[in-house]
């Protein structure tokens, strides 16, 4: 159900891997200052139902 996108302005519920997308180009150093490190991911909560959510949360991370 999540949407792999680096367009966090949706209605529906979004995740992303800012370190490739949002914020590719910056150094590493740059990254790190801000926070960004490789494993980090965003979940940005549109309007589904939470109870859809978090079961889709659980199997994409149950999956790793």
């Amino acid at each position: 159900m999540l949407s792999l996108t680096a367009n966090l302005g949706d209605a529906k519920t979004t995740i992303v891997h800012p370190a490739t997308t949002t914020h590719g180009r910056l150094t590493d150093e740059d990254r790190a200052a801000a926070g960004i490190s490789q494993s980090l991911i965003r979940v940005a909560v549109g309007l589904e139902d939470i109870i859809d959510i978090k079961a889709d949360l659980e199997l994409g991370l149950g999956a790793l």
